[in-house]
C-alpha cells in the first residue's frame, strides 16, 4: 500500500469511530468559555473519572490549567446547531456564551439550559498527546436536566475529524 492510500485508510478507519458531541464550559475568575468536545470518555468507575483532550492553543485549555474545573454538558440529539456554535474559536468569537442561555454552577462554569445532563469535573492530572493534552478529571458533581431524549453524536451533527 503507499503511503497515500495508508493515510487514507488510516483517516477512514479513524472516522468510523463512535463519538458523542458535549458542550465543556470552563471558568478562571471572571473569564468564561465554552467549547465542543468529542474526544471524551469515562476511565474509571471508582473513583468516577474521564478523560477530556483539549487542543493546545485554545484560550479554554488555559483556563482549566489555571482553574483545574470544568464542566461537560450533554448535548440532546437535534442540537447540531448549538454544538457548532460552541465549537468555533474563542479568538473569532470570544462572548459565544452570551448567546446561549445558561446559569452558573456550583463550581462557577456554566450549565447550559439545553444540556441533557451535566458533570462538574476536578482535573486530577494531565498529560502532553501531540497537537493536544489530555485531562484525566474527577467527577465531582452531576445532575440531570432532561430526561428522554438521547444525546447528540458526531455521526448525526455530520461533523468530521480529518484523522
Amino acid at each position: 500500500m503507499t503511503s497515500a492510500g495508508a493515510e487514507a485508510a488510516k483517516k477512514a478507519a479513524l472516522r468510523l469511530f463512535t463519538y458523542g458531541l458535549y458542550g465543556v464550559t470552563v471558568r478562571y475568575g471572571e473569564d468564561q468559555n465554552a467549547f465542543t468536545a468529542n474526544w471524551l470518555t469515562q476511565v474509571s468507575f471508582d473513583p468516577p473519572l474521564l478523560a477530556l483532550s483539549v487542543e493546545n492553543g485554545s484560550h479554554s485549555i488555559d483556563l482549566i490549567q489555571a482553574s483545574n474545573v470544568f464542566t461537560v454538558n450533554v448535548f440532546a440529539t437535534g442540537d447540531t446547531e448549538l454544538a457548532g456554535r460552541l465549537g468555533k474559536r474563542w479568538a473569532k468569537v470570544p462572548g459565544k456564551l452570551a448567546a446561549v442561555p445558561h446559569r452558573p454552577g456550583p463550581n462557577g462554569c456554566a450549565l447550559l439550559d439545553q444540556a441533557l445532563a451535566y458533570l462538574e469535573c476536578q482535573v486530577e492530572s494531565s498529560a502532553p498527546a501531540g497537537d493536544s493534552t489530555l485531562f484525566v478529571a474527577r467527577i465531582v458533581g452531576a445532575g440531570l436536566l432532561r430526561a428522554g431524549t438521547e444525546p447528540l453524536t458526531m455521526a448525526e451533527a455530520g461533523f468530521r475529524h480529518a484523522g
